[in-house]
């Protein structure tokens, strides 16, 4: 691979992981409706194509932990 591909393909990289760490910073302050509002969000995002399987995995695993913590919440309070 020529090198200014290969640089190319990296700052493109890390643009889409600044992406996906900004939506999990979202993910980690959402309520159950704000979550729900989301994934409808990002099936779109994956239907199209403009999430790479990587990166669903990333938000797949952040939403997984948050629903955790608001079930957890939800146990000590009740």
């Amino acid at each position: 691979m020529p090198p200014m591909e290969k640089g190319m393909r990296n700052r493109r990289a890390a643009e889409v992981n600044a992406d996906v760490e900004a939506r999990i910073a979202q993910i980690e302050q959402m309520t159950l409706d704000q979550i729900a509002v989301f994934q409808c969000r990002i099936l779109s995002d994956i239907t199209t194509g403009r999430i790479s399987p990587r990166e669903v995995s990333a938000i797949d695993r952040a939403l997984r932990n948050r629903l955790k913590a608001i079930e957890k919440q939800l146990r000590e309070s009740g």
